[in-house]
């Protein structure tokens, strides 16, 4: 009878990889993406399957004590951008990154620059208020600033929840149909 393997079965055991090879995972992803949040590159690592949470914290501190990379505050959550010695690290040891992680990076790249687009575009929060309903801020922005606030209260979370996921996709139709006829001519 021979001996059963998680191999044998047709399945790789997981490895975890070296915190060098995870620094240049990040470091590559980053490059692509200009810039992104903590969550925003657990998202990406993990829908790719390429690494996990516990993989990513340790890499993404030692780039940023090594000044790799530098990192901003953005509300509950820290925003990464490449540095010029994270640029020059990539360039010297880029090579090193398996060909199928960097695949793997590139394929998705489009769509998911497409969403952090939406997402720094579009931005949408959601608070209770003492009375019991929800304030929810729904903001346009566009280089840095806002060009549309609005504010709407609303009777339950679900709803709440709802609009400020869907102001991410239909904002810009919003803010469409919200200037048409103010911007119309209309002629007496």
């Amino acid at each position: 009878m021979p001996l059963r393997t998680e191999a044998a079965d047709g399945l790789l055991p997981n490895r975890q990889r070296p915190l060098a090879e995870a620094q240049l995972v990040i470091l590559y992803l980053l490059d692509r993406l200009d810039s992104a949040t903590d969550a925003n590159l657990l998202d990406f690592l993990t829908e790719a399957e390429l690494m996990n949470y516990l993989e990513m914290m340790p890499a993404l501190g030692r780039l940023s004590q090594e000044g790799a990379i530098s990192e901003t505050a953005e509300g509950a959550y820290r925003r990464y951008t490449v540095n010029e010695s994270g640029t020059e690290l990539l360039h010297l040891y880029g090579s090193r990154i398996p060909y199928s992680v960097r695949e793997a990076i590139d394929i998705r790249l489009p769509q998911w620059r497409e969403a952090l687009r939406a997402e720094r575009d579009y931005q949408a929060d959601m608070a209770q208020t003492p009375r019991g309903d929800f304030e929810v801020s729904l903001r346009m922005m566009e280089r840095g600033r806002a060009v549309m606030s609005v504010s709407v209260s609303l009777p339950s979370s679900e709803i709440a929840s709802k609009l400020c996921k869907r102001w991410r996709s239909e904002g810009g139709e919003v803010f469409r149909t919200l200037l048409r006829p103010l911007l119309e001519e209309n002629e007496p």
